[in-house]
């Protein structure tokens, strides 16, 4: 453009407008790039800085450890996951399996593995519980059977990546440390068109584990996380909570966790992956709980991460006014065309880092997609979650 038509430009009565949609939609990209650099790509950096420290942990002196695992109608999956669980690469530990009163054939399995696994207990929910979390009560129940001090909490459809993950979560203890966080990744394999739900499950997995590395641990996930048991009883387990059906992961973590007694683990082989055949009612179902409980966590970080969604839509909205205001002249459409290009590279570089770090399916330009459809999905379980809400709560009868 010639200075003679940038200065015709200026003095259009629609120009200082065009200037000013121009400046947020830049101001709103540097936000975004500014998320993505401190959360998402810390995991990323932390992951590359770590690396090299995998062969040394399994060395080093391991405390005994015990694996409560929660067990609700998986009879399939005891099947499968406890051989994998004895495997582990490590010196002294204990499996103590809750049956949440399935009707399966659970107790045959447990009973069968039993005399071929001498380090393998179970115990058992009630059928007739009612009026509380019956997940609570079984997590409970497991705390009081096990025999260590050093407690792992996952469900029956986990499955470890590697036969050193219990070497890896332990080799963070040590004194002031009572919480190490992990990484769960949903097994895909038998899925199908699961990919964006494979992709918002790895960008909320990302959102608190970087919060943690930043030094504000608010959640953790009952699927890989382990913490002391005087931790658990010192705090008289899920008292507070008593009167909500889920937060047995998250609430809990969000009231005891401090940066000083906060650890991550997120290499490889601490990986573990939710095996089942069902993974979008599972992925559904925890958007809901999540729902339900984001608004008793403490110190979290959701509102900034809901305006970084919002960001997304103010952003492009910007874009399209700089087009509509200003349409015939083709500095503006330049403009706009190199914000987009920016963002568009960005976001993919951003997310085939993060994809190869948690060992995720490569996405290409459906992440701009997907980026557009996430706030959208939100609010459809957001407002759903506000017509169920009663079912948070363990005097109402859950809805089947």
């Amino acid at each position: 453009m010639s200075s003679e038509s940038f200065i015709r430009l200026l003095s259009q009565p629609l120009a200082v407008s065009v200037i000013v949609c121009g400046a947020v939609a830049v101001a709103l990209l540097l936000f975004l790039a500014y998320i993505d650099v401190k959360y998402y790509l810390r995991v990323y950096r932390f992951c590359r800085k770590n690396a090299e420290k995998s062969e040394t942990r399994k060395k080093e002196f391991l405390p005994p450890v015990s694996l409560i695992v929660y067990a609700c109608e998986n009879a399939v999956s005891l099947r499968r996951n406890l051989p994998e669980l004895f495997k582990q690469d490590y010196p002294d530990f204990e499996v103590v399996v809750v049956d949440d009163a399935s009707t399966d054939e659970t107790r045959d399995i447990l009973n069968l593995y039993a005399e071929r696994y001498p380090r393998l207990y179970s115990t058992y929910v009630p059928s007739d519980a009612c009026a509380l979390s019956r997940r609570k009560l079984a997590i409970t129940l497991g705390f009081k059977a096990v025999r260590n001090d050093y407690v792992v909490v996952l469900d029956a459809t986990c499955l470890p990546s590697s036969r050193y993950w219990l070497r890896n979560m332990m080799c963070h203890f040590s004194d002031g440390v009572d919480i190490v966080l992990g990484y769960t990744r949903f097994d895909m394999s038998s899925s199908r068109g699961a990919c964006y739900a494979a992709y918002d499950r790895m960008l909320f997995s990302l959102r608190y584990l970087s919060c943690a590395l930043c030094g504000n641990p608010y959640m953790g996930e009952g699927t890989n996380v382990v913490y002391r048991k005087s931790l658990f009883f010192g705090h008289k387990g899920f008292s507070r909570t008593l009167n909500l059906r889920y937060g047995d992961d998250d609430l809990f973590i969000n009231e005891v966790a401090t940066p000083q007694n906060t650890r991550v683990e997120i290499s490889p082989e601490s990986r573990v992956d939710v095996c089942t055949d069902d993974f979008i009612s599972l992925w559904r179902m925890s958007k809901l709980r999540y729902c339900f409980t984001a608004p008793y966590l403490r110190h979290s970080r959701r509102y900034l991460f809901a305006f970084e969604q919002l960001s997304v839509y103010l952003f492009y909205a910007a874009l399209v006014a700089m087009s509509v205001i200003q349409p015939s002249y083709p500095a503006v459409w330049g403009a706009v065309l190199l914000l987009l290009l920016w963002r568009g590279i960005m976001q993919t570089w951003v997310y085939k880092r993060l994809a190869r770090t948690m060992d995720m399916p490569l996405l290409g330009m459906k992440v701009l997609l997907y980026e557009w459809s996430r706030p959208w999905v939100d609010l459809y379980y957001y407002f759903s979650a506000r017509r169920r809400k009663e079912e948070n709560y363990t005097w109402c009868r859950m809805k089947i």
